[in-house]
């Protein structure tokens, strides 16, 4: 609703705009030709709400190159993602669909204050209509009790009130104070003129609909200026009239309106005489002028008035380009042979079974013309158009794209969820994706116990040197790895290499756990530096998915003054970190990176209240900026910026080593949710609701297996900001983290700590 009025606001301002150049450029002097013009202008502003979704003009255009957005990236359990940020096409859904901002996965709390301003446009609309119903009502009083006149002075409805001061018009009525019967004859025929005109061009009535535009548009400037114009065109008017009847005497007539304006009268409603505001303005005029404009009649009026209504009916027009097409569900992309395909053909085209990293599954079903996503072990999620081979989930803000193949089916597939970042997945075979699906069960039965007894792989160091070395060597020990891993990791060969060569040789290992997702996490001391790796291991002892975690070289890092920019070297070939940046301060921001010569270069946005995840380089500062591209703050990467959360401006991030308030209880009560099944996805951000998404039945078997919850005792705080806290169960502990916004908002929440 408020977007419809905005767009009409400005719709009649342009209009109001093309009116007021053409009655300049047409050096339009006549008052009654100006109040003719702004009528039409005022009926058209009043009318755009009504009618702009009906004056919709689509024009198809062939589908163009969809746009490109940035995206980062995040490890799942059992989903390997790029391991570094990507690029990759995606279409934007429809615009009336509210989906999270790819680059970062996580919108704007845009709806939140959506409502706050609905709210207050209600709260001044309405407010302003019932004072001008409430003048209505009361003028419509005054009318009633006062005393009709009838034929003194000839046709029309005149009475006398013991209330008005000065003469009145309301509606078609003509009120004349009780002191009138002492005025002079020429006063009072002054008066009466001036009135009559009201009367008989239906001033009250345009006013009235002026000043409920006002109240309907009262943001919009136009509106507010549109009535003021309306109420001079009309005095303007009237007192040329009078100055006819009066035989052309100005200055007669001016001194009537100073008797008029030394006796003012705020009324409810209602069109008075004169005004002490305006009537200096009005002495001008008549003054300036040497003779009275010819009154224009109602034919001619009309005229003007038809001669306006197609530009008036233009600014109501909206036109749309729309892709080429569509049946049912699906858009018709490229040529198609035979008869027409139907609706669920074209989704046919989309359904299978599509592998994500080494041991991930999502599977495409049709049910008549709905089309679902289902990751393994997952419930499944409809998905809706967006234009070509784009679809979204509107609940869970996941977006899915598809790849058509030469044989006219969808040979890959790329989704993207709040926080989870890009995730391609190729078509498989049935037997390939019930191998999948066996290997994901035995992985989501194995997790909960790896995790809860924190007992490593066997042989799990040694698998790791040797990898290491095989990297760094710019190979791979595919003896130590199975096929889909091996696979995996070809890919990424010239970054690992480059990565743990910088590194340089390894002095230690430390295993450090189980995470929660069932993989071992070790620690490594290079010459240069260290990382965290994880590792999942095989059945046959071999690994089956292995991700890097670098950590820097040990250099604390900073949080720079923005005049320090141009003084910023960036160097090449330097020891990798991995960024993890949360945007708390209540509004997007951008992060640009920069060239060899120290030139800004836009790197992706953060939404509010969501996180990236960037792999980068000791020696790579990176520029927090306004979503005008003003600076906030320079980032240096290091050991203390490794977590860095970005707050609002003039507050600074104080060290605390205490809970945050009602973290304890909002722990509890989420732990017990998620036991049940029924975790509060409203009370927190789309990033973290479309983790908990995933990771629900994992959490759900290792909450059912820990047992009762016996007790939570806080043990302190992450390196990003979260309350850290011991999980006592009947049959173990866990360390669990949370995060709060707002105070009983969660911004962050996962068993175990964050490696």
């Amino acid at each position: 609703m408020v977007e419809l009025l905005a767009e009409a606001a400005l719709r009649s301002m342009a209009l109001g705009a093309f009116a007021w150049l053409a009655l300049k450029l047409l050096r339009a002097r006549h008052p009654q030709l100006k109040m003719t013009v702004w009528t039409v202008v005022l009926l058209a502003a009043m009318t755009m709400p009504i009618l702009m979704p009906w004056m919709k003009v689509t024009i198809p255009v062939p589908s163009g190159p969809p746009p490109t957005v940035r995206i980062t990236w995040i490890d799942l359990p059992g989903v390997t993602p790029q391991t570094a940020p990507a690029r990759f096409d995606v279409v934007a859904p429809p615009p009336d669909i509210d989906t999270a901002a790819v680059s970062t996965a996580a919108p704007i709390r845009r709806s939140e204050w959506r409502w706050w301003v609905i709210a207050l446009y209600l709260v001044v609309s309405g407010a302003m209509l019932l004072r001008l119903l409430a003048g209505l009502m009361l003028m419509w009083r005054v009318v009633r009790v006062a005393r009709r006149v009838p034929g003194r002075w000839g046709e029309g409805d005149f009475r006398v009130s013991e209330i008005v001061t000065v003469p009145v018009t309301f509606a078609s009525t003509i009120l004349l104070p009780s002191g009138s019967s002492a005025w002079s004859a020429r006063k009072l025929e002054a008066a009466l003129l001036h009135e009559g005109s009201h009367v008989r061009h239906r001033d009250f009535y345009v006013l009235l609909l002026a000043s409920i535009h006002r109240a309907v548009f009262w943001f919009s400037p136009f509106a507010w200026w549109l009535f003021i114009r309306l109420s001079e065109l009309a005095e303007a008017i009237s007192d040329d009239a009078a100055i006819a009847g009066l035989g052309g005497d100005r200055v007669g007539y001016t001194d009537v309106l100073i008797e008029m304006a030394a006796v003012p009268q705020r009324l409810p409603a209602g069109l008075a005489m004169a005004h002490p505001r305006t009537v200096q303005q009005r002495m001008l005029r008549i003054l300036a002028e040497s003779s009275v404009p010819k009154p224009i009649g109602w034919r001619p009026r009309l005229g003007i008035a038809a001669a306006l209504v197609p530009l008036a009916a233009l600014s109501t027009v909206t036109v749309a380009l729309t892709a080429p097409a569509k049946a049912n569900l699906a858009w018709i992309v490229g040529p198609t042979s035979g008869s027409a395909a139907t609706g669920t053909e074209l989704l046919d085209r989309y359904v299978g079974q599509f592998q994500i990293g080494v041991g991930s599954l999502l599977t495409i079903t049709r049910d008549g013309e709905r089309l679902f996503a289902q990751w393994s072990g997952q419930p499944m999620l409809e998905l809706m158009p967006a234009g070509g081979q784009d679809f979204v989930n509107v609940p869970g803000k996941a977006q899915v794209s598809f790849v058509i193949g030469d044989n006219g089916l969808a040979s890959e597939v790329l989704m993207n969820e709040p926080g989870q970042g890009r995730m391609r997945g190729t078509r498989v075979d049935a037997a390939t994706a019930a191998e999948l699906e066996a290997t994901f069960r035995r992985r989501d039965a194995e997790r909960p116990e790896r995790f809860r007894d924190q007992n490593p792989m066997p042989g799990g160091d040694a698998l790791l040197a040797r990898t290491i070395e095989a990297l760094r060597g710019d190979a791979l020990n595919e003896q130590d790895m199975t096929r889909r891993l091996s696979a995996k990791l070809h890919g990424q060969l010239p970054m690992l290499n480059k990565s743990l060569s910088t590194l340089g040789a390894v002095e230690q290992r430390v295993f450090r756990g189980v995470g929660p997702g069932g993989y071992d996490v070790y620690s490594v001391k290079f010459a240069h530096g260290r990382a965290d790796f994880r590792l999942y291991p095989a059945p046959d002892g071999r690994l089956e998915d292995f991700n890097i975690n670098p950590m820097g070289d040990g250099r604390p890092g900073r949080i720079a003054a923005c005049t320090e920019e141009s003084a910023l070297k960036v160097a090449s070939g330097s020891v990798p970190i991995r960024l993890v940046l949360i945007n708390r301060s209540g509004a997007e921001v951008r992060v640009f990176s920069f060239d060899a010569d120290g030139m800004r270069v836009p790197y992706g946005t953060i939404g509010n209240d969501a996180t990236m995840r960037i792999w980068s380089a000791v020696d790579r500062p990176y520029v927090i900026a306004d979503p005008d591209g003003k600076c906030r703050d320079i980032l240096l990467p290091g050991e203390a910026t490794r977590f860095h959360v970005i707050e609002p401006i003039g507050v600074a991030s104080v060290p605390r080593a205490t809970p945050l308030p009602g973290s304890r209880d909002v722990l509890a009560r989420h732990i017990d949710a998620v036991r049940r099944g029924v975790p509060d996805y409203d009370q927190m951000t789309a990033e973290v609701a479309a983790e908990m998404r995933l990771s629900l039945p994992l959490q759900q078997v290792l909450l059912a297996r820990l047992g009762t919850l016996q007790e939570l005792r806080f043990r302190g705080v992450s390196a990003a900001g979260n309350d850290l806290y011991t999980a006592r169960f009947a049959n173990g502990s866990v360390t669990w983290q949370i995060g709060l916004l707002d105070r009983d908002r969660i911004g962050a929440v996962s068993p175990g700590p964050e490696y």
